[in-house]
């Protein structure tokens, strides 16, 4: 009976006990279109997120295929966070439709549209664009993303928005929003200093995903050699780059891994131009796995090819 006794009042503890023990709270699910969102996501959100990436750095996210896979996962987000302006119009409304998640739907509170961020977009058209043109972005150019200030303001966005979906958090997501600003703002001037060779020279750039990088750091560009975006340059067009940047003779040409670079190696080729092929997002290429890094390796890789070229003249 003395046993029997024991147990029961065992038993009736136990409710009691797990009571007074604080549920692990549940972490938001943050889904990303990008890599370089999902960096910065992990800064502000640390421990009281998970956060995946729908394309991978090593993706044209122009070209991603809407697989169920990726919708399946997108099913589960509490929160979506993409680039915007049309970059990824051609597979995302797919997967929201087939995720079926109305946490994520346009409008909802876990809809997180980066663009809405970023006050300094470029190329942002004056008139309607003509398609013939190529795969020109109506809403201007939206690989803000290489341009590090725009990092710091999608950093306070997702603190923001992360904060309206779980207030318990905020101060811890305001406060690390503010240590990557920190970090990023501790960098700047390095990476400014490494690319200082670059602005003494000329770059021709593959695509136009390299717009913000551009304008971040002054440098001299003298055309695209995809002058027409997602279309295959004419071979008169690529001549008319090589005569240029062989005219000029302190010429840099900077793709991406996922470019087709033959027409890149073949302008390098005749004009003496070194070329450099850049990760075009975080994790594009190894030793690239956050934005600091992603960031750190274009900037040091500019400065080799510079340093390349001075060595060759």
């Amino acid at each position: 009976m003395r046993k029997y006794m024991t147990l029961m009042i065992a038993a009736a503890l136990v409710p009691v006990l797990l009571a007074g023990t604080p549920a692990q709270a549940k972490k938001l699910n943050v889904v990303t279109t990008l890599t370089d969102l999902a960096s910065i996501a992990r800064s502000v959100g640390g421990e009281d997120v998970t956060v995946i990436s729908l394309c991978p750095g090593t993706r044209d996210p122009h070209f991603m295929p809407a697989k169920p896979s990726l919708a399946r996962k997108l099913g589960k987000a509490d929160m979506l966070v993409y680039d915007g302006m049309e970059l990824e119009i051609g597979w995302l409304p797919q997967l929201i439709e087939k995720a079926r998640n109305p946490r994520v739907k346009p409008g909802a509170r876990g809809d997180v549209d980066c663009s809405q961020a970023i006050s300094n977009l470029l190329e942002v058209p004056a008139a309607t664009v003509d398609r013939s043109e190529g795969d020109i972005h109506p809403l201007g150019n939206p690989h803000y993303t290489l341009d590090p200030r725009n990092a710091e303001a999608v950093a306070d966005l997702l603190a923001e928005r992360m904060s309206d979906l779980d207030p318990v958090h905020a101060q811890a997501f305001a406060d690390r929003a503010a240590a990557f600003k920190a970090e990023i703002e501790k960098h700047l001037p390095g990476w400014v200093e490494m690319t200082a060779k670059a602005r003494a020279h000329h770059v021709l750039i593959y695509h136009k995903h390299w717009t913000y990088l551009v304008d971040w750091l002054g440098l001299d560009k003298i055309g695209e050699i995809e002058h027409r975006p997602g279309i295959t340059p004419s071979p008169r067009h690529v001549h008319e780059m090589m005569d240029k940047a062989k005219r000029l003779g302190d010429v840099v040409i900077i793709a991406a891994t996922w470019d087709h670079l033959d027409a890149a190696k073949e302008v390098g080729k005749r004009s003496g131009a070194p070329l450099v092929v850049l990760p075009g997002h975080t994790g594009g290429t190894d030793g690239t796995d956050d934005y600091i890094s992603f960031i750190d390796t274009i900037c040091r890789s500019l400065g080799a090819a510079t340093t390349q070229l001075q060595s060759l003249r």
